[in-house]
């Protein structure tokens, strides 16, 4: 499972994404705020980002997916 960030533009309502049958088979909501979402799922970014657009009819400059997944390795080395 993968956790992302998605922010969304402004004047954007953040939808309620666990509303959605569809997504709500792919993704647990772990936080809302009032203008982005913290979500865990199975899909990569690109994946989601689509899903996210296709469903809401958003243009893709209005959904902004970022990882929240911190690598360690590297920066153990520095």
């Amino acid at each position: 499972m993968s956790t992302y960030r998605i922010q969304f533009g402004k004047g954007v309502a953040v939808p309620d994404l666990a509303a959605s049958p569809k997504l709500a088979e792919i993704l647990t909501v772990e936080k809302k705020q009032e203008d982005w979402l913290l979500v865990k799922t199975k899909l990569n970014d690109g994946e989601l980002r689509k899903l996210i657009t296709e469903e809401y009819n958003l243009p893709m400059k209005d959904v902004v997916l970022v990882s929240t997944h911190i690598a360690f390795g590297a920066a153990a080395i520095l």
